[in-house]
């Protein structure tokens, strides 16, 4: 038993993984149902990193200082609150907004908590297993609420249900996993948690200035541009809402089967991880500009492939990277700041909206592509650079 001890926080995690991108394959219906335009649904869908920042921020050093379970836990909780106000977001559009930014300030909380404390109760591959949890639940959350959307009654409230019975069935077994931040004498957190959080060292790392941000900036820019914004702009005739589901859970599968690959690679180097993984962002991107210059729906669905797999190698990039240099005490809150730069992509589809009002998307999609190439320069110098001066400290 002490072996599945993590499943229950893994399941949690896939529940609000689930209910966090839910809302994405909704974005065109949204649009149509309640009549937003000018990018107000991209906007929607952005403001979730406004609420996930602060989440993330807090909830990491807090799950520090006051243990896993006094932040994991309450706010897997409210995961199933929140998609209640979404679903009273079409009645009210104002909610979805309020909604969006709840759902990040969730998610960021048990994102830092939850990966710790599975990384604590299986430190082999508790940073994979969080990993591959949270994916599924991104890709799994919107194809199904696309394909409920698409053919049940009601569809902007009926969407949502299925989340609600996920987080029904996830969270209480989550109560009965043990606490792994505690002092020898059985007390909440060891005192140098306490502080150790607050200065978050590791934020001052070479590899985290050098070789952890400038990849884990593009982990959702990219492909967020594929399930996003590509089905609005290049939509088929038939069943597009569940062509919208089907990119995003293609997207994000993709990001699944790329992380045990990444992971086999990584045992070589984890440069090479980071190569591969923002080569094929590089690549994805310039085949997004393609699909939009040709308007070629069929091709998104190659994108989207291409786009995920360079997801999933840069989140296991990033979280192993994270993992490797983080102090004990201030595992979680170096997390949270690697993940605070991770979902700081989810405005890249409000970002084009706004930037192809001046310049065609196409060239913005070029120039995201060359971005994104230079990073992958700067890193193939800056972990050669990081490994030599952590060697030495050695």
């Amino acid at each position: 038993m002490a072996e599945t001890r993590w499943f229950p926080i893994a399941s949690i995690m896939f529940g609000v993984g689930w209910g966090a991108n839910q809302f994405a394959s909704l974005l065109g219906l949204y649009t149509e149902r309640l009549h937003l335009g000018g990018g107000a649904a991209q906007a929607m869908f952005g403001v979730y990193a406004l609420g996930l920042v602060p989440g993330l921020v807090l909830g990491g050093p807090a799950s520090d200082r006051y243990g896993r379970r006094r932040v994991a836990l309450p706010f897997a909780c409210l995961s199933a609150l929140v998609t209640l106000v979404l679903m009273a977001g079409v009645a009210a559009p104002g909610l979805l907004y309020a909604g969006r930014l709840l759902a990040g300030v969730v998610t960021g909380a048990v994102l830092a908590a939850g990966t710790a404390w599975v990384k604590e109760l299986t430190p082999v591959s508790g940073t994979w297993m969080t990993a591959l949890a949270v994916s599924a639940g991104f890709g799994a959350g919107p194809l199904v609420s696309a394909l409920v959307a698409q053919w049940a009654p009601d569809p902007l409230v009926t969407a949502y249900l299925p989340h609600l019975l996920i987080m029904l069935v996830t969270v209480p077994p989550a109560f009965r996993v043990p606490e792994t931040r505690v002092r020898p004498d059985g007390g909440a957190v060891s005192p140098e948690g306490a502080t150790g959080a607050s200065r978050l060292s590791g934020v001052r790392h070479p590899a985290f200035r050098r070789t952890i941000a400038p990849v884990a900036i593009w982990t959702f820019a990219a492909p967020v541009s594929a399930f996003a914004l590509l089905p609005t702009l290049v939509p088929v005739r038939h069943l597009p809402i569940v062509y919208a589901g089907v990119i995003t859970a293609l997207t994000l599968a993709s990001g699944m089967a790329a992380q045990p690959v990444a992971r086999r690679l990584e045992a070589r180097h984890p440069r090479l991880v980071a190569r591969a993984g923002l080569g094929a962002i590089t690549g994805g991107l310039l085949l997004a500009a393609l699909t939009v210059a040709g308007d070629l729906p069929v091709l998104n669905a190659v994108t989207a492939v291409v786009l995920g797999t360079g997801y999933g190698f840069v989140l296991t990039y990033g979280l192993g990277e994270v993992a490797r240099i983080a102090a004990p005490s201030e595992l979680a809150a170096l997390t949270a700041a690697a993940y605070a730069l991770v979902y700081a992509g989810m405005f890249s589809p409000l970002f084009l909206t706004v930037v192809a009002r001046a310049v065609p998307l196409t060239a913005a999609l070029i120039v995201m592509a060359l971005l994104a190439a230079a990073c992958l320069a700067y890193v193939s110098y800056g972990t050669r650079t990081a490994v030599t001066e952590c060697s030495a400290r050695r």
